[in-house]
């Protein structure tokens, strides 16, 4: 995740180890282990409101794809019972 190879892990441990000394060393672990869990719930909750607004987006779109399905446009029909009504009529044209 980090790239850190043993050595460099050995040189951050003997860099903590001097900086808060060995009885600091389990209470900082402790601090950190809360704030990777916190951060995890965090992440888990903001995942879990994404995939809400995405359900809600997707059930939104596919209802107006139904809705624009059952009923045609009006202007449509309109369009087609004009053009029936030309075709239904005799011609004009002597022949």
């Amino acid at each position: 995740m980090f790239d850190v190879g043993g050595g460099e892990l050995l040189l951050i441990v003997l860099a903590i180890l001097l900086l808060f000394g060995p009885k600091k060393i389990p209470e900082i672990a402790k601090m950190f282990a809360k704030g990777m869990q916190q951060f995890r719930k965090a992440q888990s909750q903001f995942q879990s409101q994404i995939n809400e607004i995405k359900n809600e987006i997707d059930k939104s779109a596919d209802f107006n794809i139904k809705e624009y399905i059952k009923t045609p446009d009006k202007s449509e029909n309109q369009e087609i019972i004009n053009k029936s009504e030309i075709l239904d009529k005799p011609s004009d044209f002597a022949g």
